[in-house]
């Protein structure tokens, strides 16, 4: 299978995590012929997850199609790098069920546009009209600052900086004290 996986699609970017479990690193244009592959020769019938990896530096999404064979017995890890910019590919619903509301989440929290897939509306996202999410560029400190008011006012309100500042600072005092305590009994106990 890898030989012919490194012969027909031109890569050698194909490696043996540990038994049973594959990754193989693959050109975008052959990625679904691929995928059509490991299905109908080598019984990876489910799809189990499509991640994204945002490699803003690069300039790119990274892709990986998470496969297993019907006896759940092998795993198979594709990667495919997109343009950030503009970020599409198409769509694996029509050979995967569930590939649909993988690519619903993916399309939500970092905007790629899956051809092919009719179900692109709305997730978890009410009326999102910013920056995707998952997108590193989206600085999340900003968004609540700028958009999250239903704290204002609240006695719970608190700057968590400073709380998780003034917690170390009492659980350093108790230990401290108890050491101190510590210290003093075993000096008692010595006289």
């Amino acid at each position: 299978m890898f030989s012919e996986i490194k012969n027909r699609f031109a890569t050698d970017d194909v490696e043996v995590k540990r038994k049973g479990l594959y990754k193989v690193v693959v050109k975008h244009e052959r990625l679904f012929a691929l995928i059509v592959m490991l299905k109908e020769m080598y019984d990876y019938k489910t799809l189990n997850t499509i991640t994204c990896t945002d490699w803003i530096e690069e300039g790119h999404f990274a892709l990986t199609y998470i496969m297993t064979t019907l006896k759940r017995n092998e795993t198979f890890m594709l990667q495919t790098m997109i343009l950030r910019e503009e970020a599409h590919t198409k769509s694996l619903s029509y050979l995967f069920k569930q590939a649909q509301i993988m690519e619903r989440d993916l399309h939500e929290m970092y905007g790629i546009k899956f051809e092919g897939n009719e179900n692109l509306k709305e997730l978890s996202l009410e009326n999102w009209v910013h920056t995707p999410p998952l997108r590193r560029e989206f600085d999340t400190l900003e968004f609540v600052n700028n958009h999250l008011t239903f704290r204002d006012g609240r006695d719970d309100n608190i700057d968590t900086k400073a709380e998780s500042k003034r917690l170390r600072a009492i659980k350093k005092a108790e230990k401290e004290a108890a050491k101190k305590a510590k210290e003093s009994k075993k000096a008692e106990d010595v006289q």
